[in-house]
């Protein structure tokens, strides 16, 4: 398309294609007699029907997840559960989005990269391993660049006031499952406190539990 167009996004360009080819049924182009409309309807009686599954308009991958829980595409390494390590996987690559799946299980979402040698990770998938080995928590490159809602800020200035010097130590000790499941010390009063502060700040999504190691 000359000039070509600038839009936000894919969606905007689509529904701008398809209102111009609406404004342009009615017309007659050079040697038909035909409104561009009526030729249209005279091609759908010889078309075939939709399928019945939506078509995926993506590329299809079948590969290994590595030792470390990430699964290489198109140069890029996106990271799946560390319950998957070694599992093989099949990755689903759209125009924005990345899926892998094992089995008939979708295991990781992930926003599609264009870079080169790009990691990408979900903090998620690697809670389970930052439990047995806290130390690596201010460390691990999983976690980096984590944004995590204010609460957490106000989780740390409280602790520094009750341990009087900043926290040593925080462990991620409990995933959304365990919160689900009410497996907390429920009789402690600064527990039931931060419970009530991590509900406040994250009502709309599944929780993400934090316990302290309130060692010095």
């Amino acid at each position: 398309m000359v000039p070509a167009p600038h839009y936000d996004s894919f969606d905007d360009l689509n529904a701008h294609l398809e209102q111009r080819c609406l404004e342009r049924q009615g017309d007659k182009l050079r040697g038909h007699n035909q409104t561009i409309g009526e030729r249209l309807m005279s091609d759908l009686d010889a078309l075939m029907g939709l399928p019945v599954a939506e078509y995926e308009a993506c590329d299809h991958v079948s590969t290994r997840a590595t030792s470390i829980s990430m699964v290489r595409y198109k140069s890029n390494d996106y990271s799946v559960p560390v319950a998957y390590a070694h599992h093989d996987v099949h990755v689903r690559g759209f125009v924005h989005e990345v899926i892998i799946g094992c089995g008939n299980e979708v295991i990781a979402r992930h926003k599609r990269s264009y870079a080169s040698a790009d990691m990408i990770f979900d903090p998620l998938h690697f809670l389970p391993l930052i439990e047995q080995k806290v130390g690596a928590l201010d460390q691990a490159a999983p976690l980096q660049g984590w944004d995590l809602p204010d609460v957490f800020a106000i989780l740390h200035r409280l602790l520094e006031a009750r341990m009087g010097k900043p926290p040593s130590r925080v462990c991620c000790a409990y995933t959304a499952r365990q919160w689900a499941s009410g497996n907390t010390c429920k009789s402690c009063a600064f527990w039931k406190h931060l419970r009530w502060m991590l509900y406040r700040a994250q009502s709309s999504r599944p929780l993400i539990w934090v316990q302290l190691a309130m060692t010095l």
